[in-house]
């Protein structure tokens, strides 16, 4: 191995302690979800959580007309439309998981990019 790559190695393991450290941290799901208010799509992010809230509350009305409705046919639309409200509930979701995976990548990006950079000047 070159002087540069045993240079490496020396510097990733001397920072291993302050990259445990740090990931300890990270308070798990609370930080997660917060992240995700305060990134770059905050405003969809709040408008989707105000979304969910509501099909939510679609579902639950759904549900209680399911078991209200008197024929058949009424309980056949009341959990057509249960089941439609809990898919977009679903969906809505899945999409603000993903948006606290991403806001939570960029961020480990950044760091990464912080770390090189660090790297790169301390061998100059």
């Amino acid at each position: 191995m070159s002087e540069f790559d045993q240079r490496i190695k020396k510097e990733l393991a001397g920072e291993t302690a302050a990259i445990d450290e740090m990931l300890a941290k990270e308070g798990g799901l609370p930080d997660l979800v917060s992240a995700a208010f305060h990134g770059s799509m905050r405003r969809w992010v709040v408008l989707i959580g105000v979304m969910t809230v509501i099909t939510g509350g679609l579902m639950i009305w759904c549900g209680y007309e399911f078991f209200r409705a008197a024929t058949v046919d009424d309980r056949a639309y009341w959990g057509v439309w249960f089941l439609a409200a809990g898919m977009a509930q679903m969906a809505l979701k899945q999409w603000q998981w993903m948006e606290m995976n991403r806001a939570s990548l960029m961020r480990e990006v950044k760091r990464l990019e912080l770390a090189v950079a660090t790297l790169a000047e301390r061998s100059k």
